[in-house]
């Protein structure tokens, strides 16, 4: 027999003999040795989901990844907009990032483009 078998066994036993006491004392509370139920040493307690929450899809990052290389494409773009007199703000619609991924690459790359005021 596989040693954890004969593992489980032994607490299969342990259990049965401790709910033979239980009723043999006329179902009253009474001491239960510890390493019996649930306090066995190699259980994991894994705290239970919600109810109702089992269908909501988990949270996954948002947008696209972007690599230091498609960051100095993007900044080139964002230069030759403020060459031709754009704002920040029309410039990130022209290049289709958010106005948070254009302020980031600005502060990130040190570039020269003022916030319009």
């Amino acid at each position: 027999m596989h040693p954890t078998l004969e593992v489980h066994n032994q607490e299969q036993a342990n259990l049965k003999a401790a709910k033979a006491a239980f009723f043999a004392s006329g179902g009253t509370a009474q001491f239960i040795q510890p390493g019996v139920g649930k306090d066995s040493p190699g259980i994991s307690h894994e705290p239970k989901r919600p109810y109702g929450y089992a269908r909501i899809a988990q949270k996954t990052k948002r947008g696209r990844i972007i690599t230091p290389d498609d960051e100095l494409v993007i900044c080139a773009q964002l230069m030759e907009c403020k060459k031709s007199g754009m704002t920040r703000y029309k410039a990130s619609k022209n290049v289709g990032i958010s106005e948070t991924l254009c302020r980031r690459l600005i502060a990130d790359h040190s570039l020269d483009f003022p916030k319009a005021g």
